[in-house]
């Protein structure tokens, strides 16, 4: 059976949702290795961190998912840090490391995900299995393009209940996942058992919406700077060869549902 799997970094660990014959499940893991040990036969696996480091410009898929949001929510998306701001174990380290890459200095939004980045830039260096299905996505992107506008922001409960709205408007099998995974793994559990916790509601959302997206299979993604005329071959890469891009989907090409 084909899978697809959204993942996004949890405070915690690493949070995974899987989609496998319109079911869907959570989980935590302690390392993006384990995500890939659980998942390797996916079909698709989106997260929500950074691949692909530039050198000494900006990224065009951060100015493109920017330019997407537009307005206040553009602010969700920062831009990656330099391979050489990466590399660095301070943040003032880090810092001139970037504005000496390209000029600009570093957010500590950016730095506070570092050892993510480098966690998933080391993975898929040493792991050339997982370049062809390990893919980079935005939720704030993949929930504005399945809504068709903005949405408000995730850090109250109407924005939670807003983005599971979306989910199970995009596709019937998502209807009452949110509150089931709520229920199971939160609400359910007494505080000390929690894997997923009381915080990881949004994350539950987010690792969501990008399995949702992974559903519409590689053909249908498309990219935050796509241009009509440009071939998909054309996506750049960074200077170990893994792709700067940020994917996301219409709504009309996801839609998983139970198989007959």
């Amino acid at each position: 059976m084909t899978s697809y799997v959204g993942v996004d970094w949890a405070s915690r660990g690493w949070l995974a949702v899987a989609i496998e014959d319109g079911e869907w499940t959570a989980r935590m893991h302690p390392s993006i290795h384990s995500v890939w040990f659980d998942h390797r036969d996916a079909a698709a696996i989106l997260v929500d961190i950074p691949i692909g480091l530039p050198e000494s410009a900006r990224r065009d898929c951060d100015r493109g998912a920017k330019a997407f949001l537009g307005g206040d929510r553009a602010r969700s998306v920062f831009w990656t840090p330099s391979r050489a701001a990466v590399g660095q174990e301070t943040y003032d380290a880090a810092k001139r490391a970037n504005r000496d890459a390209r000029g600009d200095s570093l957010s500590t939004q950016a730095w506070g995900l570092i050892p993510r980045i480098r966690e998933v830039d080391r993975f898929l260096r040493d792991t050339e299995a997982a370049r062809a299905v390990v893919a980079e996505s935005h939720p704030e992107v993949c929930y504005a393009s399945f809504a068709g506008g903005t949405v408000g922001s995730k850090h109250d409960d109407d924005g939670l209940q807003e983005r599971r709205a979306i989910l199970e408007a995009t596709a019937e099998s998502a209807a009452g996942v949110y509150d089931e995974f709520v229920e199971t793994h939160i609400e359910g559990q007494p505080s000390w058992a929690r894997r997923i916790g009381e915080s990881n509601r949004d994350d539950l959302l987010d690792a969501s919406v990008l399995a949702l997206t992974a559903s519409a299979g590689a053909d249908s993604l498309k990219r935050t700077f796509d241009d009509p005329e440009t071939d998909r071959a054309s996506v750049p890469r960074d200077a170990e060869g893994l792709p700067m891009q940020i994917v996301y989907a219409d709504p009309e090409s996801v839609s998983p549902k139970p198989q007959e």
